[in-house]
């Protein structure tokens, strides 16, 4: 069985980690009953914040604004990194420091499709963000991340200053938006079947069984 799997996401959505990471185990269970199947990963990009500006914004005033106030955030964050634990990650639980802009962060994953690393490199960002509380606005943070994957600081660069390569992305985000995805992680499974949200690695692998059902039907 080949499955492809598009993920729409943000590295800035604490979900979406948590997602990726139950998703992955729900791979690994699978792969393990069945080493000739293959997945595809490809990631697409969706900013929940797509209004943030390029140098970001301060992340408590972001939070708050967002949420309606800074008790509330508190909670949010704090609750939030408590089901993180539980998926085995470790989220700071912090509200402080940088809220980035994330069109460049999507065009760096994108272009690390080049090397096959993209689900590698989104799962740096999120590591970063979350459990490091790195800056992500910070551009020698951002060339750490590549560096960890093995791509060059040249890649940067050039996905930087490629306008038309960053009108691809917000294009393709626009896209998702237009399939009616309001939310992310958003899962669609070889064209056929979506599924919304951080879900268990459970029902992953019961989309899983019904792919292989359909595939020797």
């Amino acid at each position: 069985m080949n499955t492809e799997i598009s993920i729409y996401s943000d590295v800035v959505c604490p979900w979406c980690y948590i997602g990726k990471t139950k998703l992955e185990n729900a791979i690994q269970i699978w792969s393990s009953d069945h080493p000739g199947d293959r997945f595809t990963i490809q990631w697409k990009p969706f900013e929940l914040n797509p209004h943030i500006p390029t140098e970001g914004e301060d992340r408590v005033q972001h939070l708050a604004k967002k949420f309606g106030s800074v008790e509330r955030v508190k909670a949010i964050v704090k609750r939030t990194a408590e089901v993180a634990k539980s998926a085995g990650l470790e989220f700071k639980g912090s509200e402080e420091g940088r809220q980035p802009n994330t069109l460049l962060l999507h065009a760096l994953v994108r272009r690390a499709r080049n090397y096959q690393k993209e689900s590698e490199l989104a799962g740096v960002f999120f590591r970063k963000f979350f459990s490091e509380e790195s800056d992500l606005t910070n551009e020698r943070t951002i060339l750490d991340c590549l560096k960890e994957v093995g791509i060059s600081e040249a890649e940067f660069a050039e996905v930087k200053n490629d306008q038309n390569f960053l009108k691809e992305i917000a294009l393709e985000e626009e896209e998702g938006r237009n399939l009616g995805i309001t939310g992310v992680p958003f899962y669609i499974f070889n064209d056929k079947y979506a599924v919304s949200g951080a879900q268990e690695s459970e029902l992953f692998l019961k989309v899983f069984e019904q792919l292989e059902r359909e595939g020797s039907a």
